[in-house]
Parts: structure tokens; sequence; C-alpha cells
């Protein structure tokens, strides 16, 4: 392959540049070095495991393990997600599925949906919107993506929330998510409070009939609490399984305990931590340096909650957020290819083995996969699918489109025809190369 010669060209250009900076300057020296510095750390990392003791291995006997697995009742949770913003309207969908399953039920009884929780509105529309719509300053399309997220939250937990209310009988019941979020960035001052009649519909042991109400009782932050809180009283593990991870929340627990118990210097303390945040070292790709297929860490007792102090007018949330409990948070290597999973508890579990001994056959059933199939399933059973999304989207266009024609007004109609375009069409650009005469 001819070389190129850059030092002779007098006029650089980016892909010039680009190729010259990845094979002759830095991009392998950093990535060699990223290399070494985390197996540097991971060997740190692994001692002290190793010293505490968090290494586990995990029992795996194949399709031997159904045997005793078929008899185990297991629920897998998941929530599903549409929203399209117009200049017209934000139109918005979310549901929460429950896919149960019992293998040794007759085979019309073995695997049932449920879908739990399911609603329809429009975020601009005051009648048929799940927040109190108030005029605010700071409504935008990043308050809207706030409200979509906090609506999936809270929907998928109350899912869960309903399965313990209802005191169904559960071996396993697994979330497609993490079990806890922090919630300091729904903390502002501008986040609307969800309508009373949707809280009451979706979690019932909310009580909203009393006469008077406490000022954001129905904010996102103290009804996800409140949901957390009676979790706890859940007579079946809850665990939430999170595929691809990019926090360090095991890391940095795993070494300030050790710094805590004398067992890591301050200085190496602050320069191991200072070293992860400089590369960006989080548990995924540290755990996979460490464990091996069919290995486990222990869970460590962790608060995933960011305090608010220092944040002026966000005070007000300080103690309810410092309040939630902490969560247990493990790791499960279930292939020699893929990165850990992370494993979430509200509750230290009474049968640690057993139960990671569940997550890890469930993650084989498919090959080369290396999460639970369960999920998997009702992943795609709660989803939104999306030809209904794009058909939604053109039935709100086309309506908005029927009312600028019936106005008359031809600056409305310009208006609705651009909505339908959406934008610039490549058809009317110039084409390259071509110059017109």
């Amino acid at each position: 392959m001819q070389n190129i010669n850059l030092k002779n060209k007098k006029k650089s250009s980016l892909f010039a540049n680009f190729v010259n900076n990845v094979i002759h300057k830095p991009s392998p020296e950093v990535q060699k070095n990223f290399m070494d510095v985390s197996l540097k750390i991971a060997g740190t990392i692994k001692k002290i495991c190793e010293d505490e003791k968090l290494i586990i291995n995990i029992p795996y006997q194949g399709k031997n393990f159904w045997n005793k697995g078929k008899n185990y009742e297991s629920c897998f949770v998941d929530g599903g997600v549409f929203s399209s913003v117009e200049s017209s309207s934000a139109p918005f969908a979310i549901r929460s599925k429950s896919y149960i399953v019992k293998p040794t039920n007759p085979l019309t009884d073995r695997e049932k949906f449920e879908e739990t929780i399911a609603y329809m509105g429009d975020l601009y529309d005051s009648k048929n919107n799940i927040y109190d719509l108030s005029e605010d300053p700071y409504e935008d399309n990043q308050l809207l993506n706030k409200k979509k997220d906090a609506a999936r939250i809270i929907f998928e937990i109350a899912c869960l929330v309903k399965h313990v209310f209802d005191k169904q009988k559960f071996d396993f019941c697994f979330l497609h998510g993490p079990l806890q979020t922090p919630v300091m960035p729904f903390s502002g001052p501008e986040f609307p409070q969800f309508k009373k009649q949707v809280v009451k519909n979706i979690l019932p042991f909310l009580n909203f009939d009393k006469k008077e109400e406490k000022i954001n009782e129905r904010h996102f932050i103290n009804i996800y609490f409140q949901s957390i809180q009676f979790l706890l009283n859940s007579k079946f593990p809850i665990y939430g399984i999170v595929e691809r991870t990019n926090s360090s929340v095991y890391l940095k627990n795993l070494l300030f305990r050790s710094f805590k118990k004398g067992k890591v210097a301050e200085n190496d303390y602050n320069k191991m931590l200072s070293t992860m945040i400089r590369y960006k070292i989080n548990d995924g790709n540290l755990f996979s340096l460490i464990l091996s297929d069919c290995q486990a860490l222990r869970p460590l007792e962790v608060d995933k909650q960011i305090p608010t102090r220092g944040l002026g007018g966000f005070s007000e949330w300080e103690t309810q957020i410092t309040s939630f409990p902490k969560i247990h948070v493990g790791y499960l290597k279930t292939n020699s290819h893929q990165a850990p999973i992370r494993v979430e508890s509200l509750k230290k579990s009474k049968d640690l083995i057993k139960d990671y001994e569940y997550i890890l056959a469930s993650s084989k059933l498919l090959p080369n996969y290396g999460f639970p199939a369960g999920l998997d399933v009702v992943d795609k059973a709660a989803k939104i699918p999306a030809w209904l999304g794009r058909a939604a989207k053109s039935y709100y266009s086309k309506y908005y489109l029927d009312l600028a024609i019936e106005s008359k007004n031809s600056k409305n109609i310009s208006s609705a025809l651009k909505m339908l375009q959406g934008g610039r069409v490549w058809r009317n650009r110039p084409k390259a190369g071509k110059v017109k005469k």
C-alpha cells in the first residue's frame, strides 16, 4: 500500500489530519495506556475482592438445573414508551407489562402476559395529561424528556407494587433495569406533580381520599419514595437486572469501604479514584477483567441517591432524598465474552447462591445471550410498536393540517405543511458535481 506523505501537503484536510492522528500520534498510545491502567487497577481491585471474600462461584448445571428450576414461578417486568413532539401536540403512550411463567403448569397456563398499567395521552393537553399542566417558563423539550423518564420509572415500579399489593406469590420477580434511580434530576422547581387520579389508579396503596393534601405529595420524588418503601414489604425477592452499565457505583463503594477499614492508604485511594474518573473506568469494563464465567460479586449496600445540599431551591427534597433505602448491588458474569450484568435488590438475599443460580441458568437459555431470557420476552412484549408510533404521528399531523385548511389562513396552512414535510427535503437540494447552466 502506498504511503501517504502528509508533510508535503500545503493544505491539510480533516481526513488527512484524522488519519495522521490515528496512525502516528497519541491514539494508540492512549488506548495502550488505558489498557495498562485498567489492568493495574483490576489487579488492586481483585486483591481487595479476594481479601473481602466477595468473589463467589455460582454453580451451573445446564439443563439439569431445570429439574428443580421448573418448579419456580417467576415474574418479569418491563415498560414501553412512545412519544413524539410536534408544534401542536406531544402524544405520549406508556405501558408496563408482566410476563409470568411457571414451567410445571399445564401448557395453556404455563405462560401469561399481564398488561398491568397503560396510558395514552398528550403532554400538551390539560385534560388528557398524566401531569398537572401549568404555564411554566421552564416548559421545553428537556423538561418533556424528564416527564417521559419519570412516567416510565413510575409505571414500571407501579407494576411491581401491584404484584405486592395483590399478594401474589412468586419465587422470583425481575425488573428490566435498575431497581432504584437517582432522583435529583427531577427535583427542580419546574417539575410538575402527577394528576391525582393517575396516582390513585396506578398506586392503590396511596391514600388520596383524605381532605387535606400535603404540598408536592403527588410529585415524582415522593410517590417514587413511597413506592420503594412499599416494595420492602414484598414476600418474594425482587431484583433489578441491568445488562449494560456505565456506572462505577460498586467500585467507588468498594474502594471507600477499604479506605475506611485502613486497607487502602488515603493517597492511594485518591489516586485510584481520580484515575478511574479520568479514564472513565466503570464496573462493567473492570469486572470483565476480574470475573470468569459463572462467577459473581457479593452485593454491597450502596447509596444511589445524590444529595441536593448546596443546590439552593432544591433543598426542599433534601430530607426525602437522603431517606431513600440503600440498594444491594452485585455483579454476575453469565458468559466469557460479555461484561457482567448488574443485579440490584432492596433487601439482603436470604439465599444468594440459589437466587444467582436461577439468574445464571435463565441467562444461559439462549446461546451466547447472557441475560435472563424472560426479560428479553417481556421487553419485546412491552415495547410500543414503531408502526403504531408512526401512525399516531401521521394522524396528529393530518388533523393539524385539516384544522389549518378549515381556518382558510394561508400562514396556518403553510405552517401545517412544513410540519408534515418534517424539515428540509433532500430531493430539493443541489446535486453534487452538477451545476445548472
